[in-house]
Protein backbone atom coordinates (compact mmCIF):
# COMPACT_ATOMS: atom_id res chain seq x y z
CA UNK A 1 0.00 0.00 0.00
CA UNK A 2 2.95 2.32 0.80
CA UNK A 3 4.81 1.60 -2.38
CA UNK A 4 1.46 1.95 -4.08
CA UNK A 5 0.37 5.64 -2.82
CA UNK A 6 3.86 6.87 -3.98
CA UNK A 7 3.76 5.40 -7.56
CA UNK A 8 0.38 6.75 -7.74
CA UNK A 9 1.71 10.37 -6.66
CA UNK A 10 5.02 10.00 -8.54
CA UNK A 11 2.51 9.15 -11.98
CA UNK A 12 -0.02 11.74 -11.45
CA UNK A 13 2.49 14.48 -11.40
CA UNK A 14 4.80 13.11 -14.39
CA UNK A 15 1.81 12.50 -16.06
CA UNK A 16 0.96 15.95 -15.86
CA UNK A 17 4.77 17.29 -16.88
CA UNK A 18 4.49 14.85 -19.93
CA UNK A 19 1.39 16.67 -21.19
CA UNK A 20 2.61 20.41 -20.74
CA UNK A 21 5.87 19.29 -22.27
CA UNK A 22 4.18 17.59 -25.32
CA UNK A 23 1.77 20.32 -25.72
CA UNK A 24 4.34 22.57 -25.36
CA UNK A 25 6.53 20.66 -27.85
CA UNK A 26 3.70 20.49 -29.70
CA UNK A 27 3.16 24.46 -30.64
CA UNK A 28 6.77 24.88 -31.53
CA UNK A 29 6.62 22.07 -33.99
CA UNK A 30 3.70 23.14 -35.69
CA UNK A 31 5.33 27.01 -35.67
CA UNK A 32 8.64 25.63 -37.14
CA UNK A 33 6.50 24.04 -40.01
CA UNK A 34 4.62 27.39 -40.92
CA UNK A 35 8.22 29.03 -40.89
CA UNK A 36 8.98 26.98 -43.49
CA UNK A 37 6.59 27.09 -45.80
CA UNK A 38 6.38 31.04 -45.84
CA UNK A 39 10.57 30.38 -46.46
CA UNK A 40 9.71 27.86 -49.24
CA UNK A 41 7.02 30.22 -50.79
CA UNK A 42 8.94 33.06 -50.41
CA UNK A 43 11.68 31.53 -52.38
CA UNK A 44 9.70 30.27 -54.99
CA UNK A 45 7.87 33.73 -55.48
CA UNK A 46 11.30 35.57 -55.67
CA UNK A 47 12.48 33.17 -58.89
CA UNK A 48 9.33 33.69 -60.50
CA UNK A 49 9.27 37.30 -60.18
CA UNK A 50 12.99 37.51 -61.35
CA UNK A 51 12.34 35.17 -64.50
CA UNK A 52 9.57 36.95 -65.02
CA UNK A 53 11.24 40.16 -65.45
CA UNK A 54 14.02 37.82 -67.94
CA UNK A 55 10.91 36.54 -70.14
CA UNK A 56 9.86 40.03 -70.37
CA UNK A 57 13.65 41.36 -71.54
CA UNK A 58 13.61 38.59 -74.04
CA UNK A 59 10.09 40.27 -75.56
CA UNK A 60 11.74 43.44 -75.19
CA UNK A 61 14.44 42.34 -77.35
CA UNK A 62 11.94 41.05 -79.72
CA UNK A 63 9.88 44.50 -79.90
CA UNK A 64 13.32 46.11 -80.32
CA UNK A 65 13.85 43.99 -83.61
CA UNK A 66 10.60 44.90 -84.97
CA UNK A 67 11.49 48.67 -84.43
CA UNK A 68 14.95 48.81 -85.87
CA UNK A 69 13.71 48.61 -89.45
CA UNK A 70 12.42 45.16 -89.26
CA UNK A 71 15.50 43.42 -89.49
CA UNK A 72 17.78 41.74 -87.02
CA UNK A 73 21.42 43.14 -86.74
CA UNK A 74 23.71 42.68 -84.26
CA UNK A 75 24.80 46.98 -83.31
CA UNK A 76 21.04 47.18 -82.67
CA UNK A 77 21.33 43.74 -79.93
CA UNK A 78 24.52 44.82 -79.07
CA UNK A 79 23.74 48.63 -77.71
CA UNK A 80 20.21 47.36 -76.02
CA UNK A 81 21.88 44.41 -73.95
CA UNK A 82 24.68 47.08 -73.02
CA UNK A 83 21.71 49.70 -71.75
CA UNK A 84 20.10 46.88 -69.56
CA UNK A 85 23.10 46.06 -67.64
CA UNK A 86 22.63 42.90 -67.43
CA UNK A 87 25.59 41.94 -65.21
CA UNK A 88 24.34 44.34 -62.07
CA UNK A 89 20.30 45.59 -62.86
CA UNK A 90 19.50 42.00 -63.78
CA UNK A 91 22.05 39.53 -62.37
CA UNK A 92 21.24 35.96 -62.94
CA UNK A 93 20.95 36.06 -66.68
CA UNK A 94 23.91 35.09 -68.75
CA UNK A 95 23.07 37.75 -71.73
CA UNK A 96 20.85 38.00 -74.93
CA UNK A 97 21.52 36.39 -77.86
CA UNK A 98 19.88 35.08 -80.93
CA UNK A 99 20.24 31.90 -82.71
CA UNK A 100 19.07 31.94 -86.64
CA UNK A 101 16.77 29.42 -88.49
CA UNK A 102 18.06 28.20 -91.61
CA UNK A 103 18.05 24.60 -93.35
CA UNK A 104 20.68 22.54 -93.25
CA UNK A 105 23.13 25.02 -94.82
CA UNK A 106 25.44 26.10 -92.10
CA UNK A 107 27.60 28.74 -94.25
CA UNK A 108 25.67 31.42 -94.04
CA UNK A 109 25.62 31.01 -89.79
CA UNK A 110 29.30 30.52 -90.03
CA UNK A 111 29.76 34.17 -92.40
CA UNK A 112 27.73 36.33 -89.73
CA UNK A 113 29.79 34.99 -87.29
CA UNK A 114 33.07 35.62 -88.40
CA UNK A 115 32.07 39.31 -89.76
CA UNK A 116 30.22 40.55 -86.64
CA UNK A 117 33.39 38.53 -84.09
CA UNK A 118 35.82 37.34 -86.31
CA UNK A 119 36.23 33.94 -85.16
CA UNK A 120 35.30 31.13 -87.88
CA UNK A 121 33.68 28.29 -84.99
CA UNK A 122 32.21 24.73 -86.58
CA UNK A 123 28.55 24.39 -86.56
CA UNK A 124 27.92 22.02 -84.02
CA UNK A 125 26.93 19.18 -82.32
CA UNK A 126 26.96 17.01 -85.41
CA UNK A 127 23.19 15.93 -85.94
CA UNK A 128 20.88 13.57 -88.11
CA UNK A 129 18.34 16.95 -87.90
CA UNK A 130 17.51 19.23 -91.38
CA UNK A 131 16.75 21.70 -88.96
CA UNK A 132 19.60 24.13 -87.21
CA UNK A 133 19.29 26.67 -85.10
CA UNK A 134 23.03 27.88 -84.43
CA UNK A 135 24.06 30.56 -81.73
CA UNK A 136 25.52 33.59 -84.48
CA UNK A 137 24.96 36.85 -81.74
CA UNK A 138 25.20 36.29 -77.72
CA UNK A 139 25.96 40.06 -75.93
CA UNK A 140 27.69 40.63 -73.46
CA UNK A 141 31.14 39.52 -75.22
CA UNK A 142 33.40 37.25 -72.63
CA UNK A 143 35.35 34.25 -72.75
CA UNK A 144 31.58 31.99 -72.12
CA UNK A 145 29.79 33.57 -74.76
CA UNK A 146 32.00 33.39 -77.52
CA UNK A 147 33.00 29.84 -77.12
CA UNK A 148 28.97 29.39 -77.59
CA UNK A 149 29.38 31.10 -80.85
CA UNK A 150 27.86 28.11 -83.31
CA UNK A 151 26.34 25.64 -80.66
CA UNK A 152 23.41 24.38 -82.22
CA UNK A 153 20.54 24.74 -79.57
CA UNK A 154 17.99 22.65 -82.21
CA UNK A 155 20.42 19.70 -81.19
CA UNK A 156 19.33 19.42 -77.75
CA UNK A 157 15.90 17.34 -77.13
CA UNK A 158 15.21 19.35 -74.33
CA UNK A 159 15.83 22.96 -75.77
CA UNK A 160 14.08 22.09 -79.26
CA UNK A 161 10.76 20.76 -77.17
CA UNK A 162 10.90 24.51 -75.80
CA UNK A 163 11.29 26.12 -79.00
CA UNK A 164 8.02 24.05 -80.61
CA UNK A 165 6.54 24.87 -77.47
CA UNK A 166 7.58 29.09 -77.81
CA UNK A 167 6.53 28.72 -81.98
CA UNK A 168 2.98 27.28 -80.83
CA UNK A 169 2.53 30.21 -77.87
CA UNK A 170 4.31 32.92 -79.47
CA UNK A 171 5.68 33.58 -75.47
CA UNK A 172 8.93 32.82 -73.97
CA UNK A 173 9.13 29.41 -73.01
CA UNK A 174 11.89 27.45 -70.87
CA UNK A 175 13.72 24.36 -71.26
CA UNK A 176 14.39 21.66 -69.10
CA UNK A 177 18.14 21.37 -67.42
CA UNK A 178 21.14 21.45 -70.00
CA UNK A 179 24.74 21.73 -70.03
CA UNK A 180 25.41 25.21 -71.93
CA UNK A 181 27.66 25.62 -74.31
CA UNK A 182 29.30 28.49 -71.97
CA UNK A 183 30.88 26.24 -69.34
CA UNK A 184 34.66 26.55 -70.67
CA UNK A 185 36.01 26.04 -66.84
CA UNK A 186 35.84 23.53 -64.41
CA UNK A 187 33.43 25.59 -62.19
CA UNK A 188 30.42 23.69 -64.22
CA UNK A 189 26.70 24.17 -62.80
CA UNK A 190 23.59 23.09 -64.33
CA UNK A 191 21.72 25.45 -67.05
CA UNK A 192 18.50 25.90 -69.02
CA UNK A 193 17.42 28.16 -71.76
CA UNK A 194 14.76 30.91 -71.95
CA UNK A 195 13.71 31.02 -75.98
CA UNK A 196 11.17 32.98 -77.65
CA UNK A 197 10.69 33.30 -81.75
CA UNK A 198 10.96 36.11 -83.58
CA UNK A 199 8.61 36.47 -86.27
CA UNK A 200 7.77 38.78 -89.06
CA UNK A 201 11.29 40.47 -89.21
CA UNK A 202 14.00 39.73 -91.94
CA UNK A 203 16.77 37.33 -90.72
CA UNK A 204 20.34 38.79 -90.82
CA UNK A 205 22.08 38.85 -94.42
CA UNK A 206 18.55 38.39 -95.87
CA UNK A 207 16.62 40.19 -98.32
CA UNK A 208 13.16 39.08 -97.38
CA UNK A 209 11.24 37.52 -94.37
CA UNK A 210 11.80 34.06 -95.24
CA UNK A 211 9.25 30.89 -95.50
CA UNK A 212 10.08 29.85 -92.49
CA UNK A 213 8.05 29.60 -89.26
CA UNK A 214 10.36 32.13 -87.26
CA UNK A 215 13.42 34.11 -88.57
CA UNK A 216 15.05 32.46 -85.56
CA UNK A 217 14.74 32.85 -81.79
CA UNK A 218 16.26 35.47 -79.02
CA UNK A 219 17.18 33.55 -75.83
CA UNK A 220 18.67 33.97 -72.87
CA UNK A 221 21.21 31.11 -71.11
CA UNK A 222 21.08 30.93 -67.17
CA UNK A 223 23.42 29.43 -64.93
CA UNK A 224 21.44 28.16 -62.32
CA UNK A 225 23.90 29.09 -59.12
CA UNK A 226 24.33 32.06 -60.38
CA UNK A 227 20.63 32.35 -60.84
CA UNK A 228 19.61 31.39 -57.37
CA UNK A 229 22.64 33.62 -55.84
CA UNK A 230 21.35 36.72 -57.08
CA UNK A 231 17.60 35.99 -55.94
CA UNK A 232 17.76 34.35 -52.62
CA UNK A 233 18.87 35.71 -49.71
CA UNK A 234 22.83 36.94 -49.68
CA UNK A 235 24.74 34.11 -48.54
CA UNK A 236 22.91 33.52 -45.30
CA UNK A 237 20.15 30.95 -46.31
CA UNK A 238 17.57 30.87 -42.98
CA UNK A 239 16.56 26.66 -44.35
CA UNK A 240 17.99 24.31 -46.97
CA UNK A 241 17.10 24.25 -50.21
CA UNK A 242 16.42 21.94 -53.44
CA UNK A 243 15.26 23.06 -56.66
CA UNK A 244 14.77 20.67 -59.89
CA UNK A 245 12.54 20.68 -62.14
CA UNK A 246 9.78 18.01 -62.20
CA UNK A 247 10.07 16.92 -65.62
CA UNK A 248 13.27 15.88 -64.46
CA UNK A 249 13.75 15.13 -61.28
CA UNK A 250 16.89 13.38 -60.97
CA UNK A 251 19.09 16.77 -61.95
CA UNK A 252 19.32 19.54 -59.26
CA UNK A 253 19.34 22.91 -60.57
CA UNK A 254 20.23 24.38 -57.20
CA UNK A 255 21.12 23.16 -53.88
CA UNK A 256 22.04 24.37 -50.37
CA UNK A 257 25.19 22.28 -48.77
CA UNK A 258 23.07 21.20 -46.26
CA UNK A 259 19.99 20.00 -47.79
CA UNK A 260 18.79 16.55 -46.69
CA UNK A 261 16.24 14.24 -48.91
CA UNK A 262 16.13 12.78 -45.02
CA UNK A 263 14.92 15.56 -43.40
CA UNK A 264 12.54 15.21 -40.69
CA UNK A 265 10.90 18.29 -41.13
CA UNK A 266 10.23 19.98 -45.00
CA UNK A 267 7.86 21.69 -47.14
CA UNK A 268 7.52 22.19 -50.66
CA UNK A 269 6.13 24.63 -53.34
CA UNK A 270 5.56 23.57 -57.04
CA UNK A 271 5.40 26.97 -59.34
CA UNK A 272 5.52 27.51 -63.42
CA UNK A 273 8.64 29.23 -64.83
CA UNK A 274 8.20 29.28 -68.66
CA UNK A 275 6.22 26.72 -69.35
CA UNK A 276 8.27 24.48 -67.30
CA UNK A 277 7.43 23.05 -63.22
CA UNK A 278 9.84 23.56 -60.86
CA UNK A 279 9.76 21.95 -57.53
CA UNK A 280 11.16 23.88 -54.60
CA UNK A 281 11.93 21.47 -51.17
CA UNK A 282 12.91 23.65 -48.19
CA UNK A 283 13.97 22.04 -44.86
CA UNK A 284 15.37 22.96 -41.71
CA UNK A 285 18.82 21.47 -40.96
CA UNK A 286 17.72 19.61 -37.51
CA UNK A 287 18.45 15.82 -36.63
CA UNK A 288 16.46 13.30 -37.13
CA UNK A 289 13.93 11.97 -34.61
CA UNK A 290 12.56 13.95 -31.92
CA UNK A 291 14.01 17.28 -30.53
CA UNK A 292 12.57 18.92 -27.89
CA UNK A 293 13.17 22.58 -27.28
CA UNK A 294 14.43 24.21 -24.03
CA UNK A 295 11.02 25.37 -22.66
CA UNK A 296 9.12 21.81 -23.00
CA UNK A 297 12.68 20.03 -21.31
CA UNK A 298 12.25 22.50 -18.44
CA UNK A 299 8.43 21.28 -17.90
CA UNK A 300 9.65 18.13 -18.31
CA UNK A 301 12.32 17.82 -15.48
CA UNK A 302 11.00 20.05 -13.49
CA UNK A 303 7.52 17.75 -13.18
CA UNK A 304 10.13 14.81 -12.95
CA UNK A 305 11.61 16.49 -9.91
CA UNK A 306 8.69 17.24 -8.31
CA UNK A 307 7.11 14.04 -8.91
CA UNK A 308 9.94 12.21 -7.32
CA UNK A 309 10.70 14.56 -4.55
CA UNK A 310 6.61 14.31 -3.90
CA UNK A 311 6.56 10.67 -4.15
CA UNK A 312 9.51 10.22 -2.07
CA UNK A 313 8.24 12.75 0.72
CA UNK A 314 4.75 10.69 0.41
CA UNK A 315 6.73 7.38 1.16
CA UNK A 316 8.44 8.82 4.50
CA UNK A 317 4.88 9.61 5.69
CA UNK A 318 3.43 6.84 5.09
CA UNK A 319 6.20 4.78 6.95
CA UNK A 320 6.05 7.27 10.00
CA UNK A 321 2.48 6.60 10.61
CA UNK A 322 2.84 2.95 10.42
CA UNK A 323 5.99 3.49 13.10
CA UNK A 324 4.47 5.51 15.09
CA UNK A 325 0.52 2.57 14.97
CA UNK A 326 3.12 0.32 16.20
CA UNK A 327 4.48 2.10 19.33
CA UNK A 328 1.16 3.99 20.60
CA UNK A 329 -1.59 2.04 21.91
CA UNK A 330 -4.47 1.27 20.23
CA UNK A 331 -7.35 4.12 21.35
CA UNK A 332 -9.99 6.43 20.05
CA UNK A 333 -7.74 9.07 20.31
CA UNK A 334 -5.15 7.23 17.80
CA UNK A 335 -7.35 6.36 15.34
CA UNK A 336 -8.72 10.41 15.15
CA UNK A 337 -5.23 11.32 14.63
CA UNK A 338 -4.45 8.71 11.91
CA UNK A 339 -7.37 9.51 9.96
CA UNK A 340 -6.77 13.13 10.10
CA UNK A 341 -2.83 12.89 8.88
CA UNK A 342 -3.93 10.86 6.02
CA UNK A 343 -6.97 13.25 5.32
CA UNK A 344 -3.80 16.09 5.83
CA UNK A 345 -1.88 14.00 3.50
CA UNK A 346 -4.37 13.98 0.74
CA UNK A 347 -5.24 17.33 0.98
CA UNK A 348 -1.59 18.45 0.72
CA UNK A 349 -1.29 16.13 -2.67
CA UNK A 350 -4.16 17.68 -4.35
CA UNK A 351 -3.11 21.29 -3.07
CA UNK A 352 0.54 20.94 -4.47
CA UNK A 353 -0.55 19.02 -7.63
CA UNK A 354 -3.18 21.72 -8.58
CA UNK A 355 -0.24 24.02 -7.61
CA UNK A 356 2.07 23.05 -9.60
CA UNK A 357 -0.49 23.49 -13.00
CA UNK A 358 -1.73 27.06 -11.16
CA UNK A 359 2.34 28.02 -11.02
CA UNK A 360 2.66 26.83 -14.48
CA UNK A 361 0.35 28.96 -15.81
CA UNK A 362 0.96 32.15 -14.09
CA UNK A 363 4.39 32.03 -14.60
CA UNK A 364 3.50 31.76 -18.78
CA UNK A 365 1.12 34.63 -18.93
CA UNK A 366 3.75 37.21 -16.94
CA UNK A 367 6.77 35.76 -18.43
CA UNK A 368 8.15 38.12 -21.46
CA UNK A 369 10.27 34.78 -22.70
CA UNK A 370 11.08 32.00 -22.60
CA UNK A 371 14.36 32.42 -20.07
CA UNK A 372 11.94 34.35 -17.65
CA UNK A 373 9.74 31.53 -17.68
CA UNK A 374 12.53 28.80 -17.43
CA UNK A 375 13.91 30.79 -13.83
CA UNK A 376 10.93 31.76 -12.91
CA UNK A 377 9.39 28.21 -13.01
CA UNK A 378 12.40 26.91 -11.65
CA UNK A 379 13.02 28.56 -8.76
CA UNK A 380 9.30 27.90 -7.59
CA UNK A 381 9.80 24.28 -8.12
CA UNK A 382 12.87 24.32 -6.25
CA UNK A 383 11.06 26.30 -3.25
CA UNK A 384 8.50 23.64 -3.32
CA UNK A 385 10.80 20.65 -3.13
CA UNK A 386 13.21 22.09 -0.18
CA UNK A 387 10.22 22.96 1.89
CA UNK A 388 8.90 19.33 1.80
CA UNK A 389 12.09 17.89 2.34
CA UNK A 390 12.08 20.04 5.74
CA UNK A 391 8.54 18.90 6.59
CA UNK A 392 10.08 15.31 6.00
CA UNK A 393 13.18 15.54 7.75
CA UNK A 394 10.58 17.01 10.98
CA UNK A 395 9.99 13.68 11.71
CA UNK A 396 13.40 13.11 13.65
CA UNK A 397 14.78 16.58 14.24
CA UNK A 398 14.19 19.73 15.77
CA UNK A 399 13.19 22.76 13.69
CA UNK A 400 13.66 26.13 14.04
CA UNK A 401 10.01 28.01 13.46
CA UNK A 402 11.47 31.37 11.52
CA UNK A 403 13.25 28.66 9.10
CA UNK A 404 9.66 26.68 8.77
CA UNK A 405 7.92 29.74 8.19
CA UNK A 406 10.46 31.42 5.50
CA UNK A 407 10.15 27.62 3.82
CA UNK A 408 6.08 27.52 3.99
CA UNK A 409 5.97 31.36 2.18
CA UNK A 410 8.35 30.93 -0.25
CA UNK A 411 6.51 27.59 -1.29
CA UNK A 412 2.99 28.94 -1.17
CA UNK A 413 4.34 32.49 -2.65
CA UNK A 414 7.87 31.73 -4.13
CA UNK A 415 9.75 35.00 -4.58
CA UNK A 416 7.14 37.69 -5.33
CA UNK A 417 5.65 38.49 -1.05
CA UNK A 418 7.98 41.49 -0.91
CA UNK A 419 4.99 43.17 1.43
CA UNK A 420 5.32 40.47 4.04
CA UNK A 421 6.68 41.92 7.51
CA UNK A 422 7.85 38.88 9.90
CA UNK A 423 9.61 39.38 13.68
CA UNK A 424 10.05 37.38 16.41
CA UNK A 425 13.12 36.00 18.58
CA UNK A 426 14.50 32.15 17.28
CA UNK A 427 12.49 29.40 18.48
CA UNK A 428 13.66 25.85 18.57
CA UNK A 429 10.45 23.56 17.97
CA UNK A 430 10.65 19.54 18.82
CA UNK A 431 9.71 16.85 17.00
CA UNK A 432 5.68 17.06 17.68
CA UNK A 433 5.53 20.73 17.83
CA UNK A 434 7.83 21.51 14.55
CA UNK A 435 5.33 19.24 12.62
CA UNK A 436 1.98 20.87 14.08
CA UNK A 437 3.22 24.30 12.94
CA UNK A 438 4.45 23.16 9.31
CA UNK A 439 0.61 22.21 8.84
CA UNK A 440 -0.57 25.46 10.56
CA UNK A 441 1.89 27.86 8.34
CA UNK A 442 1.03 25.56 5.08
CA UNK A 443 -2.75 26.18 5.36
CA UNK A 444 -2.08 29.69 6.80
CA UNK A 445 -0.14 30.45 3.79
CA UNK A 446 -2.53 28.87 1.72
CA UNK A 447 -5.99 30.61 2.70
CA UNK A 448 -3.77 33.62 2.45
CA UNK A 449 -2.63 33.14 -0.98
CA UNK A 450 -6.44 31.90 -2.15
CA UNK A 451 -8.81 34.39 -0.04
CA UNK A 452 -6.73 37.02 1.65
CA UNK A 453 -5.58 38.49 -1.78
CA UNK A 454 -1.71 38.44 -0.34
CA UNK A 455 0.91 38.85 -3.15
CA UNK A 456 -1.39 41.45 -4.61
CA UNK A 457 -1.16 44.94 -5.23
CA UNK A 458 -1.95 46.72 -2.07
CA UNK A 459 -1.76 43.66 0.24
CA UNK A 460 0.00 42.71 3.20
CA UNK A 461 0.84 40.64 5.80
CA UNK A 462 2.33 40.78 9.40
CA UNK A 463 3.92 38.21 10.99
CA UNK A 464 5.15 38.48 14.81
CA UNK A 465 5.73 36.09 17.67
CA UNK A 466 7.13 36.30 21.61
CA UNK A 467 7.87 34.09 24.40
CA UNK A 468 6.72 35.04 28.04
CA UNK A 469 7.27 32.89 31.01
CA UNK A 470 10.44 30.98 32.12
CA UNK A 471 12.55 27.98 31.90
CA UNK A 472 9.89 24.84 32.06
CA UNK A 473 6.88 27.18 31.83
CA UNK A 474 7.40 29.33 28.58
CA UNK A 475 4.22 30.41 26.48
CA UNK A 476 4.58 31.04 22.70
CA UNK A 477 2.21 34.33 21.71
CA UNK A 478 2.11 33.69 17.74
CA UNK A 479 0.09 36.74 15.53
CA UNK A 480 -0.72 36.92 12.04
CA UNK A 481 -2.32 39.51 10.46
CA UNK A 482 -3.58 39.94 6.34
CA UNK A 483 -4.33 43.19 5.03
CA UNK A 484 -5.62 43.73 1.35
CA UNK A 485 -7.23 46.16 -0.78
CA UNK A 486 -9.77 43.12 -1.45
CA UNK A 487 -13.18 42.08 0.30
CA UNK A 488 -12.31 39.29 2.72
CA UNK A 489 -15.77 37.74 3.99
CA UNK A 490 -15.74 35.06 7.52
CA UNK A 491 -16.72 31.44 5.89
CA UNK A 492 -19.88 30.58 6.76
CA UNK A 493 -18.58 26.51 7.26
CA UNK A 494 -15.40 25.42 8.21
CA UNK A 495 -13.22 23.67 6.06
CA UNK A 496 -10.91 21.12 6.24
CA UNK A 497 -8.39 23.45 6.36
CA UNK A 498 -9.89 25.44 9.47
CA UNK A 499 -10.34 21.82 11.04
CA UNK A 500 -6.78 20.88 10.52
CA UNK A 501 -5.43 24.51 11.86
CA UNK A 502 -8.09 23.67 14.92
CA UNK A 503 -7.16 19.97 15.83
CA UNK A 504 -3.28 20.98 15.46
CA UNK A 505 -3.05 23.84 17.46
CA UNK A 506 -5.79 22.26 20.35
CA UNK A 507 -4.61 18.58 19.98
CA UNK A 508 -0.76 18.95 19.11
CA UNK A 509 0.45 21.88 20.36
CA UNK A 510 -2.63 22.00 23.25
CA UNK A 511 -3.11 25.65 23.22
CA UNK A 512 -5.72 27.91 21.76
CA UNK A 513 -6.30 30.30 18.63
CA UNK A 514 -8.51 33.28 18.37
CA UNK A 515 -9.59 34.77 14.75
CA UNK A 516 -11.10 37.65 13.37
CA UNK A 517 -12.43 39.22 10.63
CA UNK A 518 -12.46 43.02 9.31
CA UNK A 519 -13.17 45.03 6.36
CA UNK A 520 -10.39 43.90 3.96
CA UNK A 521 -8.01 41.15 6.59
CA UNK A 522 -8.45 38.77 8.98
CA UNK A 523 -6.23 38.56 12.00
CA UNK A 524 -5.22 35.29 13.92
CA UNK A 525 -3.80 34.78 17.40
CA UNK A 526 -2.49 31.41 18.30
CA UNK A 527 -0.99 30.79 22.27
CA UNK A 528 0.34 27.28 22.80
CA UNK A 529 2.87 26.18 25.49
CA UNK A 530 6.72 24.93 24.32
CA UNK A 531 8.02 22.47 26.20
CA UNK A 532 11.49 21.89 25.93
CA UNK A 533 14.65 24.17 25.69
CA UNK A 534 14.40 27.60 23.83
Amino acid sequence: MNRALSLIVFFVIALVGVWLSLSMQSGITERRQAELTVLVNEAADRTVERLATHATLLQATDAMFDAAAGAINHSALTRFVHRLETDTRHAGIHGIGFALLPGADQQRARRLINRTYQINPEIGPKTESTWRAPIVYLEPQNDRNLAALGHDLYSDPSVRLAMAEALASAKPRASGPVTLPQEITDDKQPGFLMVMPVFGVRAPDAETTASLPAAGFVFAPFRTGELFAATLWDGHPPMELRVYDKQAPAITLFSTPGFSAASPRKASQTVDIAGRAWVFEGAFAEPEGFEMGKGPLAILLGSMLVAITLAYAVDARIKALAAMRQTQAVSQQALVEKDLMLQEMKHRIKNSIARILAIARQTASTSEGLKEFEDSFFSRLQAMAAAQDVLTRSHWMRADLRALLDKELQQVFGQSLSAASIDGPEVELAERAAQAFGLIFHELATNALKYGHIGEAGSALTIAWRVSGGLGNRTLHFSWAETSDGTVAEPETNGFGTRLIRASIQGELGGTWERSFADGGVHIVITAPLPGPG
